[in-house]
């Protein structure tokens, strides 16, 4: 089977971009694709995105990890997948809707940038974390459309990133596994961010929805009163901002090239 796609990078987290509008493309195929996302031997990709139909939205979007497995929606792939939409139809419009397996989000383009509105925010508690990670300064759960656990240490260049990572996400705590991020302090309203992702099952360059998981935790738990947040991941800056209790995050999202596999 001859297959055309697009490669793209938003802030590291890189991704198979495929357009299944007409419904063709074999989506259950869970082999099929942790093989296309191998990298080294295969395309390589932390997961693939497929622009499908929607009656009601602009399109919907259809994720899967980079082990081949569905999940509800991935956050800087929220910002590739507008960009691709906008590519593919050529429409001119400034905002997009789409709909996930969850919800319905909007996006918003202001030059280079993609701006997501997160519609998701659920399950935030504060939870004695001490038992997975203990060299922390403050702990929460939440779910932003994936769950996560967010840690704040005195400087995440000094963490176990995969190895810690790894066994939080494991952990029996969390039935359908979880994200972790940790997030250390560089100045008012700036962090540093590295993020453990389930599916990729590794450090991946950056995570949108743990970047917007991580600000809700600063606000909530007042150790941030800026209503901008600017976050440093591996892959590149990415900011997330309160309006009227209305939470956008939004970087820059790139087209690497386009390619057929035979």
């Amino acid at each position: 089977m001859k297959l055309d796609f697009y490669k793209y990078s938003s802030t590291g987290n890189d991704f198979i971009l495929l357009d299944n509008r007409e419904g063709n493309q074999p989506v259950s195929d869970k082999n099929y694709w942790q093989k296309l996302c191998s990298r080294r031997t295969s395309i390589g990709a932390d997961g693939v995105i497929f622009v499908e139909s929607s009656e009601a939205q602009d399109f919907h979007m259809r994720y899967l990890n980079a082990d081949g497995g569905e999940v509800s929606m991935c956050g800087n792939g929220t910002r590739a997948i507008a960009h691709f939409f906008r590519y593919l139809t050529k429409t001119q419009k400034s905002e997009l809707s789409f709909s996930t397996m969850n919800g319905v989000y909007r996006a918003q383009f202001d030059g280079e940038l993609v701006w997501i509105e997160m519609t998701e925010a659920y399950d935030q508690q504060i939870v004695d974390n001490s038992q997975l990670y203990s060299e922390h300064k403050g702990s929460y759960y939440m779910n932003t459309g994936v769950p996560h656990c967010i840690y704040l240490v005195d400087d995440v260049e000094l963490v176990d990133v995969y190895g810690a990572g790894k066994e939080i996400r494991y952990h029996e705590l969390f039935e359908n596994g979880v994200n972790t991020n940790f997030i250390s302090k560089i100045s008012d309203g700036q962090y540093k961010v590295r993020t453990y992702e389930r599916g990729v099952e590794d450090e991946t360059l950056s995570c949108g929805t743990g970047i917007t998981a991580s600000a809700h935790f600063l606000w909530n738990e007042g150790h941030e009163k800026n209503q901008v947040l600017v976050f440093q991941s591996r892959g590149g800056e990415l900011t997330v901002k309160k309006e009227k209790d209305i939470v956008f995050f939004g970087g820059v999202t790139k087209m690497i090239y386009k390619g057929s596999l035979c």
